[in-house]
């Protein structure tokens, strides 16, 4: 039994338990339908575990690693088990989540007292002893909120490439913090620095690493055989390429096709204009 198994069967198996996750903490698994169909970009496993009360959405992932997307489009990693998500979300209730563990002691203290405050009155004078009674059932402790913060950014930034969520039927991204995307360029470069330079000799590196293009970091990630990272990027130059930029949706469809995604190669294939040759990647 896995430890993700062992939190959910615990919730599964005691209501009492499962109906505190639910209220005030905003993990219910009675709600674990998402409003849309989606899928991860790398393909890998995803199961919908829990919901919350904005209409968001938990998912269990390879490796034991929880995903979160809201109902408007923003999804990521929200830590590395779902040990940690539970303490997360039960140690950082309501707006504590918003804090950073950059924050001094007085700006984090007054924020998770505040948060904290806010449900009291909400749910009434037993929040502290229902959440020491679910953190007890659940086997989990109440960790300091840096700590718990600094989980949740890690496992922010750990989520592209391998666990991109997309649209399962447009094929477009779900959005995330620029603070927490993959730094391509920074990658292919520290890649060649390291020994591994593209596959094929023609292909074109910028004079400095200030004139690339993310096309052109996007491409380089592919030659390194940076599969999922490249066509991370790919898909979200895609989401966002508007009506005048042709010349760079052809390109991607040659990018796709390189990387062999049929799927997203064709997605961006039907935004050209009749006619338009697409690039080849």
């Amino acid at each position: 039994m896995t430890h993700s198994d062992r939190a959910l069967r615990i919730l599964h198996a005691r209501p009492d338990l499962a109906a505190l996750a639910a209220w005030p903490f905003s993990f219910d698994i009675g709600a674990a339908e998402h409003v849309e169909e989606v899928r991860l970009a790398s393909g890998g496993p995803l199961r919908p575990i829990a919901g919350e009360d904005s209409g968001g959405t938990y998912f269990l992932c390879a490796g034991g690693a929880v995903l979160h997307a809201d109902s408007e489009g923003w999804a990521g990693l929200l830590a590395e088990s779902l040990d940690d998500a539970l303490e997360i979300l039960i140690g950082l209730p309501g707006d504590a989540c918003c804090l950073s563990s950059e924050d001094d002691e007085a700006t984090l203290a007054a924020g998770v007292a505040e948060a904290e405050e806010e449900l009291r009155e909400n749910y009434g004078p037993g929040f502290d002893t229902d959440r020491a009674t679910l953190l007890s059932g659940l086997g989990l402790r109440l960790r300091p909120p840096r700590e718990l913060l600094a989980r949740m950014e890690r496992a922010e930034r750990r989520t592209e490439p391998d666990f991109v969520l997309l649209n399962a039927v447009e094929g477009c991204a779900y959005r995330l913090d620029e603070s927490a995307r993959a730094p391509v360029r920074e990658i292919v470069l520290a890649a060649a620095r390291a020994g591994s330079v593209p596959p094929h000799a023609d292909a074109s590196w910028p004079a400095a690493p200030e004139d690339g293009s993310p096309l052109d970091w996007a491409r380089l990630a592919r030659l390194q055989g940076h599969t999922e990272l490249a066509r991370v990027a790919l898909i979200r130059l895609l989401d966002d390429a508007g009506p005048r930029d042709d010349a760079l949706v052809a390109e991607l469809v040659g990018e796709f096709e390189a990387l062999g995604d049929t799927w997203q190669a064709e997605r961006a294939r039907r935004l050209l204009p009749r006619g338009t040759v697409a690039g080849q990647g």
